[in-house]
């Protein structure tokens, strides 16, 4: 009988409050490794991920993709006191079976903590997965694709109210350039009125807003701008420091305000429910998501309505259902490795997607030095 009506209230959940969870990938985040360190000393980093990504997509929208390589990111810390430190390096990315190097790009940023109990990020962003945006929001892919955002970031850390906002200048233009320039902007505001050993209960609203233009370029595509936001209430219970529960629920909404509609689409809304349980060193989620006209620029393109696969075509309808297990270890100091098998089910049409993740990453510090540059 307990059992019976536990079952109910949880079916309950995520038919009737849009369930949202999806995989936590604190694995990713961009400052995982680094900390204050004393004044005028100096610090060497080296952060390695190695990435085996394939996504086997039968449905209608995304084509799917493989990504087989390495990213390396050598680059130096320093601090001027406990609150303000600079880094600087580059970011490489090869990918396996390209006889040329896939990418090379600066990684530069400053840090002040505390500013009226804000922190500040200059040049190159704590982003991407570490935004905490939900999927089809942000594309999960950027980790591999596009790592580093690069703008302006103002976070607040807090137990109560947690927030993070940020501008990143994505793509530059100059005189007669041959495309718009692009930049994305966005938010995700967290309210927490119960937050203990036991339970945490959060409110969440988050946005974003991708802009494509300019005035000096002799680039005939239009201009664009499209807007993201969701809103959402999560729930995690504790059940010990190994276990929880996580179950919350999104709703999120696309608006296009460009003169000539970027995919045909004025508007459209999706509901994201998933269920996720972790235990250890494993993660286990299920999903459901449902939308009509959803589309998101920088969101995950299995949950459109348009995809690379179908356009121009639009599938006004989508219905998906889906499994997902993670495995993360550590195998020695600063070396984790993570392994993800995922099942989408699409209802309609009856597909099946697949996703196959393997991920290693290490990070080397080394002693910190102090510098005399006086």
């Amino acid at each position: 009988m307990l059992f019976n009506k536990f079952s109910a209230v949880l079916v309950s959940l995520i038919v009737c409050t849009n369930v949202f969870a999806q995989y936590e990938n604190s694995f990713f985040d961009n400052d995982k490794y680094e900390h204050s360190i004393d004044s005028s000393h100096m610090l060497v980093h080296v952060d390695q991920m190695s990435y085996f990504r394939n996504a086997e997509y039968l449905s209608q929208i995304d084509k799917g993709s493989t990504y087989i390589g390495f990213q390396i990111l050598p680059y130096v810390q320093y601090s001027f006191n406990e609150k303000a430190q600079i880094y600087g390096g580059f970011n490489m990315r090869y990918d396996f079976g390209n006889p040329e190097i896939k990418s090379i790009e600066p990684y530069f940023k400053f840090t002040y903590e505390g500013v009226l109990k804000h922190n500040i990020v200059f040049g190159s962003l704590n982003g991407t997965l570490q935004h905490k945006m939900i999927e089809p929001l942000y594309d999960y892919e950027k980790v591999i694709t596009d790592r580093f955002e690069q703008g302006l970031q103002i976070t607040k850390p807090g137990k109560v109210l947690t927030y993070d906002a940020w501008i990143d200048w994505h793509d530059m233009i100059y005189d007669k350039d041959t495309k718009n320039e692009r930049f994305v902007a966005g938010y995700n505001v967290y309210l927490n009125p119960i937050h203990n050993a036991k339970n945490k209960l959060s409110l969440n609203a988050q946005g974003m807003t991708v802009h494509s233009a300019g005035e000096i370029d002799v680039n005939s595509t239009p201009n664009s701008v499209e807007y993201n936001f969701a809103y959402g209430l999560e729930y995690t219970h504790f059940f010990n420091e190994h276990t929880n529960l996580f179950v919350a629920g999104h709703a999120a909404f696309y608006e296009d305000r460009s003169n000539d509609k970027v995919h045909g689409i004025i508007d459209g809304v999706g509901q994201l429910g998933v269920l996720r349980l972790t235990h250890k060193e494993y993660q286990f989620v299920l999903n459901y998501w449902d939308s009509y006209q959803f589309q998101a620029p920088w969101g995950e393109q299995l949950y459109h309505s348009v995809g690379n696969k179908s356009f121009p075509v639009i599938h006004n309808y989508r219905k998906m259902i889906g499994a997902r297990v993670g495995y993360e270890v550590t195998i020695g100091k600063h070396l984790v490795f993570l392994n993800r098998l995922g099942f989408n089910y699409n209802v309609q049409p009856n597909k099946v997607d697949v996703t196959m993740e393997n991920y290693l990453r290490w990070h080397f510090t080394s002693g910190k030095r102090k510098l005399n540059l006086g």
